[in-house]
């Protein structure tokens, strides 16, 4: 085998390589914007399901996170809204819980997750996640002793969803008077 067998296939797959890179390139970058506002007005529509009687909703920045809390929102109507990301059955559940001034939770989502098809990824049905409206306190399933009626078969996952908001709940009893 001499060099040129080598070389001439090493150098096509290089500059094949090179164009694929800067095509792909060119591709992120005419597409972050638009997947940012996509992202971005899901979240808007979340926050408004979670929290109807709000308008506008504000980040608070530098808050202290507890538990699986990852944001902290305030609702010009002086709840809250607040995302979570508890452990579930295949990985985090991410969840958005509405909390109004009284410490009730007005809503609850599922935004993203990695659960089993037809199990788990019931979780997004409003058939689970509408009977989290309306309680507060320390919430389980049934299973534990509590109301929240789990997912037929994902209990993994409707523990997972129901920490979520036990979180967001312990987050605002400890912080909600602060802000």
């Amino acid at each position: 085998m001499n060099a040129n067998e080598v070389i001439k296939p090493a150098v096509v797959l290089l500059i094949i390589a090179g164009v694929a890179a800067a095509a792909l390139g060119a591709v992120q970058s005419i597409t972050a914007e638009p997947i940012k506002m996509q992202e971005e007005q899901t979240r808007a529509a979340s926050m408004k399901a979670v929290m109807p009687d709000a308008s506008s909703f504000e980040q608070i920045e530098n808050v202290e996170l507890s538990g699986s809390v990852t944001a902290v929102y305030k609702a010009d109507n002086g709840g809250f809204v607040i995302t979570a990301a508890p452990g579930g059955f295949s990985g985090a559940v991410d969840t958005m819980v509405g909390i109004d001034a009284d410490g009730i939770i007005t809503g609850l989502r599922v935004t993203k997750h990695s659960e089993t098809p037809g199990l788990g990824a019931k979780s997004t049905d409003p058939s689970f996640y509408e009977q989290f409206a309306g309680m507060s306190g320390d919430l389980a399933v049934t299973k534990d002793g509590g109301e929240v009626v789990p997912i037929t078969s994902a209990t993994i996952t409707s523990r997972a969803v129901t920490s979520g908001a036990n979180d967001a709940l312990q987050w605002f009893t400890a912080n909600g008077g602060a802000y």
